[in-house]
């Protein structure tokens, strides 16, 4: 999962018209200087998306050699940076949409998300189980008030979450069903069964603004997995967790230590349940596998390293 600006914001990129970043030295000071361009049809070519005023206060040495708006106006990238453009670097987007990547094999497959979720950027999704069915589901934290002079604040989002349906795809949920109602610069989110009934809960922060918490109500109680790690990893991060219903097995579930903007998820994970389970696969760290039994019924399990279950 990679998020992104979304496609409500003043600059678009796509496959034919790139947006383009350079940096480098461009003025007499050592500074790391920076420019966004894109391609300007009239021009035929790569032209600075910054005003001749802007640019000129960062970049005297700009304004010493154009001199005038109208021969700015005319100019490509090279021309504006002059002997700096040799050495400037550049990269390139050519899509702000937040994606799901999802593993082929032997390649990763972009898909955007909904259109509901590109309409503020986002800064922490957070993968989880939220209505406990056994399939993976997101929520993402919008918005994005410190823009730079001249642009409007990114305030389209009110927080969303996203209900899997077990291919890569995801359905938006409308905030009045899914209790989502946050209206600030939201920043950092992460999942969490804080109160211990086996339902994922949720984090969010917002700049300036209360951190909220939202107690999930509405989902299947699923089963509650605590591993236990060696000395130096007690909580076992990096481990991946699958359940297995018979001869089928659920989604991938790893146990992580970073999960988003300044955000951590939960150590203890909260797998829903499709099915009656049978078994837990846990792949360790470092690699090695435990399947240790799940009797019907059973809704918490702690899991050794050695593989033994020590509480159910």
């Amino acid at each position: 999962m990679v998020t992104s600006w979304g496609r409500n914001v003043q600059a678009q990129a796509d496959s034919a018209r790139p947006l383009y970043l350079y940096f480098g030295n461009f003025g007499a000071s050592f500074a790391l200087d920076l420019l966004l361009a894109q391609e300007d049809p009239r021009l035929g070519g790569v032209a600075p998306l910054a005003g001749f005023a802007r640019l000129s206060r960062a970049v005297p040495e700009i304004a010493q050699r154009l001199r005038t708006f109208h021969r700015y106006a005319d100019a490509t990238v090279p021309q504006v940076l002059g002997p700096a453009a040799a050495q400037a670097l550049r990269f390139g987007a050519n899509s702000f949409d937040h994606m799901v990547w999802l593993n082929r094999g032997d390649h990763f497959e972009p898909r955007p998300l909904p259109l509901e979720a590109q309409l503020a950027p986002a800064s922490a999704p957070v993968i989880a189980d939220f209505d406990g069915d056994g399939i993976e589901d997101l929520a993402l934290s919008q918005n994005f008030y410190p823009t730079d002079l001249g642009t409007p604040r990114y305030d389209a989002g009110r927080a969303l979450l996203l209900r899997g349906d077990g291919k890569g795809g995801f359905l938006p949920v409308a905030g009045p069903q899914s209790g989502l109602l946050v209206y600030g610069d939201q920043r950092g989110a992460a999942a969490s069964d804080y109160d211990g009934d086996g339902r994922v809960d949720l984090v969010i922060t917002q700049n300036g603004a209360a951190t909220r918490v939202f107690r999930n109500q509405g989902a299947a109680p699923g089963l509650r997995v605590r591993l236990l790690g060696p000395p130096g990893n007690p909580r076992a991060i990096g481990a991946t967790l699958r359940i297995k219903y018979g001869e089928q097995w659920g989604p991938a579930r790893e146990v992580q230590a970073g999960s988003g903007y300044w955000s951590v998820n939960g150590a203890v994970q909260v797998l829903g349940l499709a099915a009656t389970p049978t078994a837990l696969r846990v792949r360790w760290p470092e690699g090695r596998e435990s399947e240790v039994p799940v009797s019907e019924g059973v809704r918490e399990i702690t899991v050794a390293l050695d593989g033994k279950t020590v509480r159910r």
